[in-house]
């Protein structure tokens, strides 16, 4: 073994974890258990079952790999961002730190908010918010939370908490410096609801006096973060409050039906999006 490099001792592992092939893993682990902590094009095996390239995997796969001591914690930022709920549940069962930190300075909640993984966000907030603020409680539904900072009056109750979205910590071009200003905070709290599709926070905030169309990111407003993540319920709810179709963003420099047809992805879901904003 010694004389191999790591990429031809970890491929015939690799080879079993990609086709599903629990006793080929067995036998590759035990042959050489060493392989769990090797990291092939920038991942070990374990992160590489998170990938949307992978597919879902098997819980006996991860077994495997979790009982030859492969690392978990970053694992369980990449289930959240890749919105692998159950991978997230089976993680955090065997001991996976849902505070820690991965590539970015991100929990692996808040990653699964930055990318819309509503249903890995479920799991990892009842494991807690760990570093509260008000834009993650409002990607993450929880309104009694949010009602702690944002009044019924639209005012900000409470300090929103230190740790401040950047677009940057997850490949976006990076917008200007957070500012203390309330309606920035409060707005990029819509906005995340938005993206989420956590309807009756959105709905509190607007009652509160939110102005649908606010842009905290780089003149992206909700409508284009919810098309893009195609939360038709967001987008329903946004046209029908009165959210500009018109808007031109300051990264692709294209309205709503621009975003539309970029993130078209052949789907019904994707048709109905482009048909709603079209009819607007």
């Amino acid at each position: 073994m010694g004389n191999k490099s790591d990429d031809e001792r970890i491929q015939p592992a690799l080879h079993s974890l990609l086709s599903g092939d629990v006793d080929g893993l067995a036998i590759a682990l035990n042959a050489d258990p060493q392989i769990a902590t090797i990291e092939v094009a920038g991942n070990t095996l374990l992160e590489w079952t998170t990938q949307p390239e992978v597919g879902p995997p098997s819980p006996q796969i991860v077994d495997l790999l979790i009982g030859a001591g492969a690392e978990l914690d970053r694992a369980l930022n990449l289930a959240g961002c890749w919105n692998r709920a159950a991978l997230c549940e089976q993680l955090l069962a065997a001991g996976a730190d849902p505070a820690a930190t991965a590539d970015a300075n991100i929990t692996p909640l808040e990653s699964a908010a930055m990318h819309s993984s509503i249903e890995a966000a479920d799991v990892l907030v009842a494991a807690g918010l760990y570093r509260p603020a008000l834009w993650l409680a409002a990607a993450c539904g929880l309104l009694h939370r949010v009602k702690h900072w944002v009044s019924t009056d639209g005012s900000l109750l409470d300090d929103p908490g230190i740790h401040r979205p950047n677009w940057a910590d997850v490949g976006r071009p990076a917008g200007n410096p957070p500012s203390d200003d309330p309606v920035e905070v409060i707005g990029e709290a819509f906005v995340f609801a938005a993206l989420n599709n956590r309807l009756t926070v959105m709905e509190y905030l607007l009652d509160a006096g939110v102005d649908t169309d606010v842009r905290p990111y780089r003149n992206t407003t909700a409508l284009h973060f919810a098309i893009q993540f195609r939360r038709l319920e967001a987008v329903r709810r946004l046209l029908a409050r009165g959210s500009s179709v018109t808007i031109l963003d300051d990264i692709y420099s294209s309205d709503a039906a621009g975003w539309a047809e970029a993130c078209d992805d052949g789907s019904q879901l994707a048709r109905t999006i482009s048909e709603l904003v079209s009819a607007s």
